[in-house]
């Protein structure tokens, strides 16, 4: 989901102050606010699925109760993120996106190692290959956290940069 736009610093009829306070003010667009009610949710539909399998099953093994639990406290951090986004209303820039792949690369990393357990411990080759697929999530997840850290990194430099060149005129 792209959230930012492509803004200078300040540009040939604009004073650098104003062109950052107007970058500052920049709003979420309709498009990326309806993504993150989107994540909520579909967030909070698979939470209330699960709470709802849990609940009514009393007598199920503790290893899926655990898993329960396990995701169900994950589908509540997607909606506490959906919700951060949304109360905050500006563009979050580089912060949603480090959050959101930390948080995607620690749940497909939990979901990996807990496939995978569940494949030692007798669970058959669908565990192994939700395992598999773990993996794969957590690849993909891996590369868009590199991605974030790297848009961060580009966003620090240009603060620098800016901080350096108002340091100038001053």
């Amino acid at each position: 989901m792209n959230t930012h736009t492509n803004y200078t610093a300040a540009s040939d009829d604009a004073p650098l102050p104003e062109a950052l306070r107007r970058l500052l003010e920049h709003e979420l667009s309709p498009g990326a606010r309806l993504a993150y009610v989107g994540l909520l949710l579909l967030a909070l539909a698979a939470g209330i699925a699960v709470a709802s399998l849990w609940i009514t099953e009393p007598s199920l093994p503790m290893r899926t109760q655990v898993a329960f639990a396990v995701l169900l406290a994950i589908a509540l951090s997607w909606c506490g993120f959906a919700i951060w986004a949304l109360r905050h209303r500006r563009v979050l820039y580089a912060r949603h996106r480090l959050v959101s792949a930390r948080m995607a690369t620690l749940f497909c990393s939990v979901f990996s190692v807990g496939a995978f357990a569940l494949a030692g411990s007798g669970g058959g080759p669908g565990a192994f290959l939700a395992g598999v697929l773990g993996l794969f999530m957590l690849a993909l997840a891996l590369a868009l956290l590199v991605r974030a850290h790297r848009y961060y990194g580009g966003l620090q430099r240009r603060r620098s940069e800016l901080q350096r060149a108002l340091g100038e005129r001053g």
